[in-house]
């Protein structure tokens, strides 16, 4: 049963992805909508997965379906090494490397601000 759970949260994670490459197209090369995916998953991963719902004593298999199905299907490393991959392939080297900084520091800033929200609401 797990894996339909995941498979059905998933699905919706993916389609999310997909629309926001659609409607956020690479601006002079530069890949934003597989940008804003990783980030969006990012923050709801740390801050409604692995808080909200694990405070609130969520059932384990929605929470097993919004983390590792929706979030999973969301955010996408195989699209961020494709996408970089492309970058260095069209010898536009500064875009890569500001992808990646953008990528890897930007998905640290968006775990730590679900992080710190919590903190927020729970001292409050």
């Amino acid at each position: 049963m797990n894996y339909v759970v995941v498979a059905f949260f998933a699905f919706f994670g993916g389609i999310l992805r997909y629309w926001l490459g659609i409607e956020l197209p690479k601006i002079d090369l530069f890949p934003i909508g597989t940008l804003i995916a990783n980030y969006l998953g990012c923050f709801l991963f740390s801050w409604l997965v692995k808080h909200i719902m694990v405070d609130r004593d969520v059932n384990g298999r929605l929470i097993l379906g919004v983390g590792t199905g929706f979030c999973g299907g969301l955010t996408t490393f195989s699209s961020f090494a494709l996408d970089a991959v492309q970058l260095v392939q069209q010898q536009a080297y500064g875009l890569a490397f500001l992808y990646l900084a953008a990528s890897i520091i930007g998905g640290l800033f968006f775990v730590w601000l679900g992080e710190v929200i919590v903190r927020r609401r729970v001292s409050e």
